[in-house]
């Protein structure tokens, strides 16, 4: 399993609120699968590994393929188990607890033998940070193309949009007829110049159409003055 979109969308309402939500690393990750990290960002804008994850002492950005949302209870601690604290019988004779004391003589007074804690085990050596798999070919794993150009026609005007990925960096920019139709002739398509050749014929018509009725107004215009004379 991995991140899915309902998934992402709680893990930004966790983020949201100040908290860093806990994630498991899944087999897609490598040698950090089955490990736990803690979400620190997410930046979702057309990159693969955007969730940047916080585990040990590296932070890293993985993608969501890489990750999951822990199971209910996983990775929950276990309650250490109690030592025992009852006292051991010394060993020797004459000092046994049970023994009773001889007639006329002094009791010998018990003597009681505490456990001595345990020596704290040495810390065990940091291990190596692990490394990060190879990136993939982004080639291969883009879903959008890094560049896109797109020239539109619409409402007699041209305009241009170019988007990065899945990120709009230009919406609408507007073009002149000349530059447009250079554009047009610089694919060196023969289907877009048989596209274009039709759009600029619309374009001519509706020109001349728009001229002729222009002239007509200047000739009723210039009809009403001759009479005002």
């Amino acid at each position: 399993m991995s991140l899915s979109s309902a998934d992402i969308a709680h893990l930004e309402a966790v983020l949201a609120q100040g908290k860093k939500p806990k994630v498991v690393f899944t087999d897609a990750a490598g040698q950090v699968a089955g490990r736990t990290g803690k979400v620190v960002a997410l930046d979702p804008g057309g990159v693969d590994d955007f969730v940047h994850v916080a585990f040990g002492s590296d932070e890293l950005s993985f993608s969501a393929a890489e990750l999951r949302l822990p199971a209910p209870g996983e990775g929950a601690r276990r309650a250490p188990r109690q030592r025992s604290n009852e006292p051991v019988a010394p060993s020797g004779p004459g000092l046994l607890p049970d023994e009773p004391a001889p007639k006329n003589q002094p009791a010998v007074s018990e003597r009681k033998t505490v456990t001595a804690p345990e020596a704290p085990q040495a810390a065990a050596e940091p291990a190596a940070a692990p490394k990060k798999k190879a990136a993939r070919p982004r080639a291969a794993a883009a879903k959008h193309p890094e560049l896109s150009i797109t020239l539109t026609y619409e409402d007699g005007e041209w305009s241009v949009a170019a988007t990065r990925g899945a990120r709009a960096v230009v919406k609408g920019a507007k073009v002149a007829h000349s530059n447009a139709l250079a554009m047009c002739q610089a694919s060196g398509s023969d289907e877009v110049a048989e596209v274009v050749d039709e759009v600029v014929e619309k374009i001519r018509s509706e020109a001349a159409e728009e001229a002729s009725r222009l002239r007509r107004q200047l000739e009723e215009a210039e009809a009403r003055l001759a009479e005002l004379k």
